[in-house]
């Protein structure tokens, strides 16, 4: 009888655990969106200055966000986002034609983090 209720413990944390990752990601995630659309923002303003400045803290707060975030999801999903991200600050410095292009990547692959990891039907079976 002991070994089942350590057991059921042990189910009942893995679910506590993981859906408070959801949440965590969720709330992490829409952060950084806000980040990305802010540079965006000032890059589209023309301000280097601000952008640069803007780009710097995207860049912190992406570091805390991956260094929690690879517990909870693959590797590949966090890695396509860090090539994005890596690639904003050289953009916006030369004033490339695809630094748009390199935001709505880092966007929309963040947010295919947090809809991949959403228990569903479809990515349970």
């Amino acid at each position: 009888m002991g070994r089942v209720k350590i057991c059921l413990g042990i189910v009942i944390a893995i679910i506590i655990i993981s859906i408070s990752g959801i949440f965590f990601l969720d709330s992490k995630t829409d952060k950084i969106i806000e980040l990305i659309e802010e540079t965006k923002k000032y890059s589209d303003m023309g301000d280097t200055e601000k952008a640069l400045e803007s780009v710097g803290v995207l860049e912190q707060e992406w570091d805390k966000y991956h260094t929690y975030a690879s517990i909870l999801v693959r590797n590949d999903k966090i890695s396509s986002v860090q090539t994005s991200i890596s690639r904003l600050r050289s953009l916006i410095e030369k004033e490339n034609d695809e630094l748009n292009a390199e935001f709505a990547n880092a966007k929309s692959n963040l947010e295919w983090i947090v809809e991949s990891e959403i228990p569903r039907f479809t990515n349970i079976f």
